[in-house]
């Protein structure tokens, strides 16, 4: 868990992010966004877009679950970040409507408090991110879900695995 490792640890592993994420030898499949956004505030989006800009990782912001399923039609996210209350459902329908897409992201939802992380994480989730969002967690969990995302998307390219959970 992050609260058990120290600063240096977490900004060693950014480090490493980003040398694996901004050079052109990265291996984001075409079509592959790295983040989706779900949610209508704002400020998660422009907070998030201008953390992982300097890792050269792609934030693809949507207001509500149906553009959000919308754009999984067409594409594959690699994390999606959900609000925990959305304009037109809540996180456990983005959870539903993530894992039903092909290849569906890792799910991190922004919520109240981490008593929901129990509740995520049986419903398919990654984490739990709590307000205000500390950079050093952030970054390792969005990493952490990226990272695990993007080996199970390999393995079914390689014949290694399927890359849905089905």
């Amino acid at each position: 868990m992050v609260c058990n490792l120290f600063t240096n640890d977490l900004n060693s592993h950014a480090r490493e992010t980003e040398g694996n994420a901004c050079n052109a030898g990265r291996r984001v499949p075409p079509g592959v966004t790295d983040i989706l956004t779900i949610g209508a505030n704002p400020t998660p989006v422009i907070y998030l877009a201008s953390l992982f800009r300097r890792y050269g990782w792609a934030v693809r912001p949507t207001k509500s679950l149906e553009s959000a399923a919308a754009f999984l039609r067409e594409h594959k996210a690699a994390v999606a970040i959900c609000e925990e209350a959305l304009p037109d459902g809540a996180w456990q329908d983005a959870a539903r409507i993530l894992h039903s897409s092909p290849c569906p992201p890792k799910l991190v939802v922004i919520g109240s408090d981490r008593s929901l992380l129990n509740e995520v994480v049986a419903s398919g989730g990654f984490d739990v991110l709590t307000p205000p969002l500390r950079e050093p967690e952030v970054i390792w969990t969005i990493a952490s879900a990226w990272h695990q995302w993007m080996k199970r998307f390999q393995d079914e390219e390689t014949g290694g695995g399927r890359c849905s959970d089905a």
